[in-house]
């Protein structure tokens, strides 16, 4: 199985956009796919769960007065330590018993419309759950590779002084590559785009392609520039590190074919690595995967 290292970059995002919304009970995109099958069912479970909740902090707060009342009738000490407690547990017992019904009806209205607040926020979030999903779905194909395959998920990294790009004449600072495939036939920058037909039109989107060819044109001047110092090293002199392009539709994809970048769907990815001849032995290959790791931010 192929070795991973990161987190797919759109499920760190998701994450910490749902705790910023105080929503902490998802920690997968299965976990909130359930949730909105499971919607309807469980809005519809919500005066039973607020019962039974409400019932047990009865039970426990009967139980907890009483064994203060105890504690405060044995002894004098006791009775100064327990009375205060003593006596907030039997109002709060009390104050739930007296206006139980009113008490279910509050907390129903609140649990509905903090369901209602989870399920927009959510449902708002799905341009970040479609990105994860396809990520996840790639990382997963990936995975499907022996152990002298190495992936990077989310690798970034910044360039001081910039990268100059003399053909685009773009001055590069930093790039971000949703995952890189390090392998004994060079390095793999894959881009994943889970898309539909119509995001595929949509000309204010930014071309992917575009994208892709400048982190792997600054990318391949990193590893095989002269500050490079020559990370493979073979008695002929340093062997330069190949990059190929892919960028990977998990959805919909293009009919169209891009320069220098290969696009596939899914389920072509791992032959379309596999096809290309071994350049590196397994010690280089590692040697490139570890470099990497310790730049990436």
């Amino acid at each position: 199985m192929t070795i991973v290292s990161g987190k797919i970059e759109p499920l760190k995002r998701l994450k910490e956009t749902l705790h910023s919304h105080g929503i902490y009970r998802f920690n997968s995109i299965s976990d909130i796919n359930a949730f909105l099958k499971q919607y309807e069912s469980e809005k519809k479970d919500i005066p039973a769960t607020v019962k039974h909740s409400t019932d047990i902090e009865i039970k426990d707060l009967e139980e907890a007065s009483s064994n203060a009342i105890k504690l405060r009738d044995k002894n004098i000490l006791t009775k100064f330590l327990y009375y205060f407690k003593a006596r907030k547990l039997i109002r709060s017992h009390a104050s739930l018993v007296n206006n139980y019904e009113a008490v279910l009806s509050r907390r129903s209205s609140d649990s509905y419309r903090k369901l209602e607040l989870i399920k927009e926020t959510v449902e708002g979030l799905y341009p970040l759950i479609a990105g994860a999903v396809g990520e996840n779905a790639v990382v997963g194909e990936l995975q499907k590779l022996s152990d002298k395959y190495y992936l990077i998920n989310d690798f970034s990294l910044k360039f001081d002084p910039p990268i100059f790009n003399k053909r685009e004449n773009d001055r590069i600072y930093s790039i971000q590559i949703d995952h890189l495939l390090v392998c004994q036939s060079g390095l793999f920058v894959l881009e994943t785009k889970n898309w539909s037909s119509k995001s595929i039109e949509d000309l204010d989107l930014r071309s992917p392609v575009e994208q892709i060819k400048r982190a792997s044109f600054a990318l391949f001047v990193f590893l095989n520039g002269d500050n490079s110092q020559g990370l493979i090293q073979n008695h002929w002199g340093s062997k330069k590190i190949p990059i190929k392009n892919i960028i990977v539709m998990t959805n919909k994809a293009p009919k169209s074919d891009f320069q220098h970048v290969k696009v596939l769907p899914l389920d072509k990815l791992n032959g379309y690595i596999k096809y290309f001849e071994e350049i590196f032995d397994e010690v280089e290959t590692e040697n490139i995967f570890n470099y990497l790791k310790d730049e990436t931010l």
